[in-house]
């Protein structure tokens, strides 16, 4: 989707300052282990009250913004650090960007969330890859989270495993010959819809291979497959022949390691 002109510094992840508003205890943890998972830490505020007093004490690149919270929403909450941005004398820089949680994924509901002054939005449950994204698309480097990362995600992988049984056939090698025979129609897929400009049968396509890789652990291949699906949704392909081409350069990894994962 279209940002503000206005985005976070670019940081590598481990240094990003992320506030996390969400007052509910269960969906902060999550939130946490999530961004944990992709490299980063974040502080919680649990109401809007305490997100403006927490962003008076320190700096944040970034707010994970919980839009339905009981006294201040987070509209209301993000209408003040957009005000308080207004009367400081700091440069334009500073502007923190501001990322949605939300339940309600309505146009009118997205259009809520930019009008009240935030940057994006991640819909609720919040999904690995989506929040990966997002956090991509507010201006962190993540080169330097993929740098160490491996193509496979081995818990997920290590997750897959425990489905083996005694005496039965792999799952594992099962899952992966599926998703390397079912992946390449699925690019071709793609290539044509980019071709047609349908916006519809790209979205569908990259949807399909998005969740077929992310099954699997390819985090990567995956999230390159959302950026896909907001290039349709967002009613624009401009971008999408680059990307389609990342993600075919990145399947060719994950097929290696998935032959890898067959033979260990």
């Amino acid at each position: 989707m279209e940002t503000t002109d206005a985005k976070a510094e670019s940081v590598p992840p481990g240094k990003a300052r992320i506030l996390l508003v969400e007052d509910s205890p269960l969906n902060q943890q999550i939130t946490l282990k999530q961004l944990e998972a992709l490299g980063y830490s974040a502080d919680v505020a649990g109401n809007g009250l305490e997100a403006l007093e927490a962003m008076q004490k320190a700096p944040y690149q970034i707010v994970l913004m919980d839009c339905q919270m009981p006294g201040m929403d987070g509209y209301e909450t993000t209408w003040q650090i957009r005000n308080n941005e207004k009367q400081q004398t700091q440069s334009s820089g500073s502007r923190v960007h501001i990322i949605a949680l939300t339940a309600n994924t309505r146009p009118q509901d997205r259009e809520r969330c930019l009008s009240s002054g935030m940057d994006d939005y991640v819909s609720k449950p919040v999904q690995l890859v989506e929040l990966e994204v997002a956090l991509r698309r507010a201006g962190v480097d993540a080169s330097h989270a993929q740098a160490d990362d491996a193509v496979i995600d081995p818990f997920i992988m290590a997750g897959l495993r425990q489905l083996r049984k005694p005496n039965q056939s792999d799952p594992v090698s099962e899952l992966i010959d599926f998703f390397l025979r079912d992946a390449p129609p699925q690019f071709q897929a793609i290539e044509k819809a980019i071709l047609e400009r349908n916006m519809s049968a790209t979205l569908n396509a990259a949807s399909s291979l998005k969740g077929n890789a992310a099954n699997l652990g390819a985090k990567r291949l995956a999230g390159l497959c959302a950026e896909l699906e907001e290039q349709a949704r967002g009613g624009t392909l401009e971008d999408a022949a680059p990307i389609l081409e990342q993600a075919r350069d990145e399947f060719t990894r994950v097929q290696f390691a998935l032959e890898r994962e067959k033979k260990s």
